[in-house]
């Protein structure tokens, strides 16, 4: 299917402190120890993580909105005592041995600063600290002071506008933080520019004080009381304004955390689709499918009831849409209109979804894009990739971490291929990971030690299942005698490729017969253009055609005694592995499907040797069939442990799904080539456009690009649609990863001739071992 002169040399084969992740993850003391004790116990890791996907959301005290609902004042005696003592009492218990309160981190100072200073004001205002705790409080805000102004420290979200506003509560309460004037005049001057260039503030209303209307922000009040699912603005809100559901909702809070409180609550709905959209970038959904099933349906239930869970943040209302179209639930994106343009977004969010990572979400909805869908999507995409493409440039995203996330998914989001997602994914999985809003917080539902040692496990049993399988195309390859052929060795990279399309280790069949198919593809690609007669090309067909036995034929050369010798042991053997799943014998559907690419290799030939070259149309009606993607494909969905019947491969589903890869592949493939095959004279479907229509190069390009665009699209819906559909999903599936392949190798470059960024992929998968210790 896809041809490669690349080659490779083989290779032997809850706590307060915050750690960032590597690119080599880095296993220390009980961790590993973990890893090596559980290699056995798959069972009971699924079992835990299946508890993870079905119990109760877990997440970190907030020091500052617990500081924050301390402050709400009894209102039966004058506001003279505290609402919420048993805040006071976790405040008092909870300060780190630096003075500090909140995560502890040299990267995330200003969100200490802001934790302490919070805790800090409750126990001036109700009197219940000793002299020694405030001091120690008040010390690590003067010596941590600089980080206020520093660029390069994370910032929680309202940071520059609440802080200092603190400062004033500070100094109104006569609390002396003995800061230095010159630094608290440039804070509050970054708060006016703050106040100038931002709207929709209502998020970080306890920063606004008196200046603001409050009866206005009550407008923004939810279902459940709160303001923003944020226990500090809802408790500034009651401090200002007494609010009967504001109450009842930090009531409710106390009754679930009993001392101390979240900085989102409730968090439910966002924080099970973070940890689908986890479980499927780490490869590991299929060991929890029933359970991810019952968490798709009820958010698509809450969905269509528009539920302000869902609907009043649009982080999750983008993850949402992403995950349910993907799985085939029918959501349209008029749901994400609001943010069509980067200033209706910025206008519509509050300053909660204002974020870096909610535009990396709108991003990766526009990528979900069907036939039938308006402009939407489309005009999301242009300035969300832009957006995040100028952050990128201007090195703003001081999360390294998520600027990772967005370079790998800004850089070819449809040629991100499974297998190599999986790795790189777990290398940025961190259990310490802590999530930004006015305060860092803790998912441990969604960042945890048992996902991560199932993972470490599912990717360690696939590499030694990957270097297992390429010993055997290795030993194949020298079998069959075609390490001895004219040509490129494409074993390595066609294993590459399906250790992609099938990532599960217990595929090993189809990962096999789908790579076998692919070499000999490659071989007998170059034997037709380069090495071979046009007689010898039409030999090898006549005898595949006839299926003449190998030891029967009096060949012409050595080279076709190898190709036909190789492509009649593997088809046979193929066919009588499937016939052994299946019960049946696909040998003549194979043989079909093998003189359909080699037909279409001679009219390749052919076109290139003729005076007169094809149009557009007759091109584009043999040119993707060369590819062999139904060739590859078809005889591997046997091989899945999905019963295949012959009227689903005979089916117009799997004859559309065949269509659309092969043609965006192709295309894919010319856009990338055509400057190269103009220069060799070969036929490519922009130069025919060019000559055709008399356009430009730049015109015909974009139209070759509108295509690609139509038929992926057209695959997508072929792909997640479940009504009227006859294959399995998990077979449609292997389509959806081969246009990936398709993007993956020519969406920017022929991946073939230079192919750094696969050899790189390939170390990591087959090579880089899972797990690093260091000494």
């Amino acid at each position: 299917m896809f041809s490669s002169s690349l080659k490779l040399k083989t290779n032997p084969l809850m706590d307060n402190k915050i750690h960032r992740s590597s690119s080599d993850r880095d296993f220390r003391g009980s961790t590993i120890s973990s890893v090596k004790c559980s290699l056995n116990n798959s069972e009971d890791l699924i079992v835990k993580v299946r508890e993870r996907v079905k119990g109760k959301v877990e997440i970190s005290p907030s020091a500052y909105d617990t500081a924050w609902v301390a402050m709400v004042p009894e209102r039966d005696y004058s506001g003279q005592k505290p609402r919420f003592p048993e805040c006071l009492d976790w405040i008092v218990e909870n300060q780190n041995a630096d003075g500090s309160w909140g995560v502890q981190s040299s990267s995330m100072l200003k969100h200490s600063l802001s934790c302490t200073l919070a805790c800090l004001l409750p126990l001036r205002k109700w009197n219940v600290a000793s002299p020694q705790l405030l001091r120690n409080g008040v010390e690590f805000i003067r010596s941590s002071s600089s980080a206020a102004t520093d660029k390069n420290q994370i910032s929680p979200i309202g940071f520059d506008i609440v802080f200092p506003m603190m400062i004033q509560y500070a100094n109104d309460l006569n609390l002396e933080l003995l800061l230095n004037q010159d630094l608290v005049n440039i804070l509050f001057q970054n708060r006016e520019a703050q106040l100038t260039r931002n709207k929709n503030l209502e998020y970080v209303a306890e920063g606004l004080g008196s200046s603001i209307d409050w009866n206005k922000v009550l407008m923004h009040q939810r279902s459940n009381g709160s303001l923003f699912n944020s226990p500090a603005t809802t408790a500034a809100a009651l401090i200002h304004r007494h609010d009967k559901k504001c109450l009842e909702y930090l009531n409710s809070l106390l009754s679930i955390y009993k001392t101390w409180v979240p900085t989102i609550h409730p968090m439910d709905v966002y924080a099970r689709l973070c940890l689908v959209d986890h479980l499927q970038g780490l490869g590991v959904d299929r060991f929890v499918h029933p359970e991810i099933e019952v968490v798709l349906q009820e958010t698509f239930r809450l969905w269509q009831q528009k539920d302000d869970k869902i609907f009043t943040d649009a982080t999750c209302r983008a993850m949402a849409f992403r995950l349910l179209r993907m799985q085939g639930y029918h959501v349209t994106p008029d749901e994400l209109g609001g943010y069509v343009d980067e200033e209706s977004f910025f206008a519509t969010v509050s300053f909660e979804s204002s974020g870096t990572d909610t535009v990396l979400e709108l991003y990766k909805a526009s990528q979900v894009r069907l036939p039938e869908d308006d402009d939407t999507l489309e005009k999301l995409h242009d300035w969300t990739s832009k957006f995040l493409k100028q952050k990128l440039q201007s090195k703003t995203i001081l999360d390294q971490q998520l600027e990772r996330k967005v370079e790998f998914n800004l850089k070819n989001y449809h040629g991100i291929l499974d297998a190599v997602k999986h790795r790189r994914n777990f290398d940025l999985y961190d259990i310490d990971h802590r999530r930004i809003l006015k305060t860092a917080y803790r998912c441990p539902t969604v960042y945890n030690e048992d996902i991560l040692l199932l993972t470490a496990q599912d990717l360690m049993t696939r590499q030694v299942q990957n270097q297992k399988e390429l010993q055997i195309m290795e030993r194949w390859l020298e079998d069959c005698r075609l390490d001895k052929v004219s040509g490129r060795n494409a074993v390595l990279v066609s294993y590459f490729l399906n250790a992609n399309n099938f990532p599960d280790p217990r595929l090993s069949e189809a990962r096999l017969a789908y790579a076998k198919t692919v070499t000999l593809i490659t071989f007998l690609d170059d034997f037709f253009d380069h090495h071979g007669s046009r007689e010898d090309s039409l030999l090898i067909m006549e005898l595949i055609n006839k299926w003449t036995e190998p030891l029967t034929v009096s060949y012409p050369s050595d080279e076709v005694e190898i190709l036909y010798s190789a492509l009649h042991a593997t088809i046979t053997d193929t066919a009588e592995k499937v016939y052994a799943v299946q019960g049946r014998c696909i040998k003549s559907l194979i043989i079909e499907l093998w003189m359909e690419v080699l037909t279409a290799m001679l009219g390749e030939m052919d076109s290139c040797n003729a005076d007169t070259p094809p149009d557009f149309d007759e091109y584009m009606a043999f040119a993707p069939k060369s590819l062999g993607c139904s060739l590859s494909i078809l005889p591997s969905l046997h091989l899945m442990g999905e019963t295949i019947s012959e009227e689903m491969v005979t089916s117009l589903e799997c004859f559309e799904l065949d269509k659309h890869v092969s043609i965006a592949i192709r295309l894919l493939n010319d856009q990338q080539t055509f400057e190269r095959e103009r220069k060799e004279r070969t036929t490519n479907s922009v130069t025919l456009l060019m000559d055709a229509d008399q356009i430009s190069e730049e015109e015909a390009v974009s139209r070759i690009q509108k295509l690609i665009e139509h038929h992926t699209k057209e695959l997508l819906k072929l792909v997640v649609q479940k009504e009227g559909s006859v294959l399995p999903r998990k077979c449609k599936d292997i389509f959806w990863n081969t246009i990936k392949v398709g993007y993956c190798l020519y969406r920017f470059s022929d991946e073939f001739t230079s192919p750094q960024q696969m050899k790189e992929d390939m170390k990591l998968l087959f090579h880089d071992p899972v797990l690093k210790t260091t000494p």
